[in-house]
Order: C-alpha cells, then structure tokens, then sequence
C-alpha cells in the first residue's frame, strides 16, 4: 500500500513528510520541472523551504505511477480544484479507493460541501475529511498537533487512525463529515479579520475581541447551517479558528494584514502566493446576508475585503464599538 498525495502545497507537503514514518508516499506535483526539482533538493523550495524530505517520499509529475486499488489518495489541492481532479481520477479509473480531503473549503455558489463533490463524482469511493488547528510550517518543524478524521464509514476511521497517525500528529474521531467541512472554511473571515487588526498596529486586546465576536457570527452561521454544537466547540471548529487567527503562519491572518497595510484585494491575495480560502467564503456569506443574519463582526470583514476606497480602520473600529 503507498500513499498518492495530490497536491505539492505546503500542508501537502507536511502530510507527506509525517505520513512516511509508517508508509511508502508518492507526492504528486503538476509538472515534471517541479518534481525533479523537488527531488534533486530533497526539499520543497517552493512552499516548504528548509525542511528535508525522507528518503521513501518520492516526487512526480501527477499520474505518472498507477494507483492501486489498496493505495490511499490524499485530496490536498484546493478546494475549486476538487471537481476536475475527480475527473482525472475517473480517468485513472479510481473507483473504490479511500480519498482523504485536506483542503478546506466548499464550493462557495451552493455550499456544497467536498464531500458531496466527490461522492457525487465517485459514488464508490471511502471518503474522510481530515481537519483541524494544523499550521503547517509548525508541523514540519517538528511541533505536535492533533486534527479531527471525519467520515460516515466507522470501520474507515479506526484504519485511518491506525494508519495515517504518527509522532507528531494524532487524530480524533467524528462522523459530522458535512460540518466539519463548513466549519473549516468559516473560519478564514475571523483570521483575515484579526490579520487586519494587526495590520493596522492593535494588539491582543482587539484581537481578543475580533475573536469573540467572531465566535459568536461563527457560532450564528453553523447553527443556521444546522451543526452541531459539539461540532462547532471542537477542535475543527472552534479551535482551528482560535489557532488561525493567532498564527502569524496562516495565510489568512496575513491577507487581512497586507489589506490594512494598503494592498487591494487582488495584490494581497498575490503577496500571500497561496489560496485564501477566507476571500472565497466571503463571498457565500454575502449570499446568505438575504436570510438576514446577524453577523456584525464577519460582515464587515466582507465589506472591507470586497469594497473599494473604504476606510478599513473605521469601518473596523465602528463595528468593534457597536456591538
């Protein structure tokens, strides 16, 4: 059994690195310049730098090697991206291997969830969801962490567990597969929220009171989405938004810093270089403005992201005033 992962990023990159302790892993890069790269370093410049890969983790072009069926795939590109790889994999003919997404994010126009992306494309397939507070660069410097395996299939979460677990990262269970997933993808808006907090020079006590307000939007959508509590005060929810806003790591935290240092959306998004999956919830929790919710903290945060010319400390502070 080997372990494809898809996606070369760096929380890609990381599992790779941990989930070669117990298993051989083929890490599967878009060209074939990126992988030889990656292997004549034996590290990933371009997302990991100064990290060493292990020697049973390989690197290659995607599809170069076949996929059996015993094989576990790692879904770890992002999360628009997940359709179209379904697609290739159809084309490989994957049917009934176990799929393990890693990305967060939903596909933002419905809400629907990679789960429902992926059961829909490959009905046979054991998915599971792995989420949770995993900063990346702090796992692959040799620092613990624990994450949640989601899934429907009980059986799939003890193998999973007794599979993928390793010295650093250890795993709890849950079946709420579909709120894990909504509740990864949320978090993002409070992280930038905070990042434009300390772009703009405040320190922890506007933080602290980004996140609690925030917690409490959070709190409002979940629950208007119909998840459960014990899901929302998890480790997948509420405490991997508590370690995404507080990471320096987390992209998400330093787009909203670069927004109040005075980069428009599009050039802070490139000054990050990776996917913000926050900017993209932004735009489903706009969608959900019309049902009326109140959710103070977390629409100012879509106001100052999508709107031109507006006065970021202001808007900021007056909201932090008034609730």
């Amino acid at each position: 059994m080997k372990i494809f992962i898809l996606g070369s990023g760096n929380w890609g990159t990381t599992l790779g690195i941990l989930f070669a302790q117990k298993n051989d892993v083929i890490l599967w890069t878009i060209n074939e310049e990126q992988a030889e790269e990656i292997n004549k370093k034996r590290e990933n410049i371009f997302f990991l730098p100064g990290i060493k890969l292990p020697e049973n983790m390989q690197v290659e072009k995607k599809y170069t090697s076949v996929i059996n069926e015993d094989d576990i795939i790692i879904m770890a590109v992002p999360s628009r991206r997940v359709s179209e790889v379904c697609d290739e994999l159809i084309e490989q003919n994957i049917k009934n291997n176990i799929i393990v997404n890693v990305s967060k994010g939903v596909k933002h126009t419905t809400l629907q969830t990679i789960k429902d992306i992926v059961k829909k494309k490959i009905p046979t397939a054991r998915f599971a969801n792995l989420s949770g507070p995993t900063i990346s660069r702090e796992i692959a410097e040799g620092l613990p962490a624990k994450a949640i395996i989601a899934s429907d299939d009980i059986a799939l979460l003890f193998y999973l567990q007794e599979t993928l677990q390793n010295s650093l990262l250890k795993f709890g269970f849950s079946r709420d597969v579909e709120g894990i997933e909504l509740c990864a993808s949320l978090k993002g808006l409070v992280a930038i929220a905070v990042g434009i907090a300390d772009g703009l020079g405040f320190k922890t006590n506007i933080f602290g009171l980004i996140m609690t307000y925030g917690l409490q939007d959070f709190t409002t959508i979940m629950e208007f989405l119909n998840v459960p509590t014990k899901t929302v005060y998890g480790i997948a929810g509420m405490g991997d938004l508590i370690t995404t806003c507080l990471s320096e790591n987390s992209r998400n935290r330093r787009f909203g810093k670069f927004l109040a240092q005075g980069k428009n959306r599009e050039d802070a998004l490139k000054a990050v270089g990776m996917v913000v999956e926050g900017v993209s919830m932004a735009k489903t929790v706009q969608k959900l403005s019309k049902f009326n919710l109140s959710i103070p903290m977390i629409s100012v945060i879509t106001r100052i992201i999508f709107e031109e010319n507006i006065d970021i400390k202001k808007e900021l502070m007056t909201t932090l005033n008034s609730i």
